[in-house]
């Protein structure tokens, strides 16, 4: 409809930052190697009306290339013509965020679940509080080391209290989805596996739950890994989903 506007949403998270050509990264077709992607490509199968989400390091530097594309006329839908948004994450000399105390995707999920994001996170609030409440002597002195958020590791904690007094009667831990995000950081992984086997092992409507908010793909390729105080807690959490898949088939028999 001429009415509607194209999303084009780029994730970038583990991938290579924009060339200073403005190029992304994409898999190929055997998902074997990264392929850059002009975005002159992009915007010649886009077209107008549209918007693009650039979640990915360097994503200023897509934008720049963009409104050069868009400047020299070269442009499917050159001058001003062409109506299209763009929305980046971070500057062209910029990287998203790589510690464990920061969320990766801050910037899509506000787009994509502000209202969410905004009844959260208190505890969201409270470590950009900390972060901004150093500000100030970072800039007296650039020497100054930054005292990382302990956001995940207070996530982890409202996580365990929940535990100890939740059951599947009571309002789901809302700490779940971010326990899963905390599996991507090794100095958290061990405590929020633990944490995770506890909460499956309370039943197949926790093991659902989990599986319902992506703990599959987590696991399963934490199930590589050659760290021995891992793979017992590893193998549990696997027995618990494959438990909860048996009972299903024998139910559908």
């Amino acid at each position: 409809m001429p009415s509607q506007r194209v999303l084009f949403h780029c994730n970038g998270h583990g991938v290579p930052k924009a060339t200073a050509n403005g190029e992304i990264w994409l898999f190929n077709k055997s998902y074997t190697q990264y392929i850059p992607l002009p975005i002159s490509d992009v915007d010649s199968w886009l077209k107008t009306p549209s918007i693009y989400v650039f979640d990915c390091s360097a994503a200023g530097m897509v934008v720049s290339a963009f409104i050069e594309l868009l400047d020299c006329g070269t442009s499917n839908y050159p001058g001003s013509s062409r109506d299209c948004i763009l929305l980046a994450a971070c500057e062209a000399h910029e990287t998203l965020p790589q510690s464990a105390e920061f969320p990766a995707d801050v910037f899509t999920c506000c787009l994509t679940t502000p209202i969410k994001m905004t009844l959260r996170w208190d505890a969201w609030d409270m470590a950009a509080e900390i972060f901004l409440s150093q500000l100030p002597s970072l800039v007296e002195d650039p020497n100054a080391e930054f005292q990382p958020s302990s956001f995940f590791t207070e996530q982890l904690i409202a996580f365990e209290v929940w535990l100890d007094h939740g059951s599947e009667h009571k309002k789901p831990p809302e700490q779940l989805p971010i326990v899963l995000q905390v599996l991507l950081s090794q100095c958290h992984r061990f405590r929020a596996l633990v944490l995770l086997g506890r909460f499956l092992d309370m039943g197949p409507w926790a093991v659902d739950l989990a599986l319902s908010v992506g703990i599959f793909p987590y696991v399963l390729k934490l199930l590589q890994t050659t760290t021995p105080e891992l793979r017992q807690i590893l193998v549990f959490i696997w027995t618990k989903i494959l438990a909860l898949h048996l009972n299903e088939q024998l139910i559908r028999v």
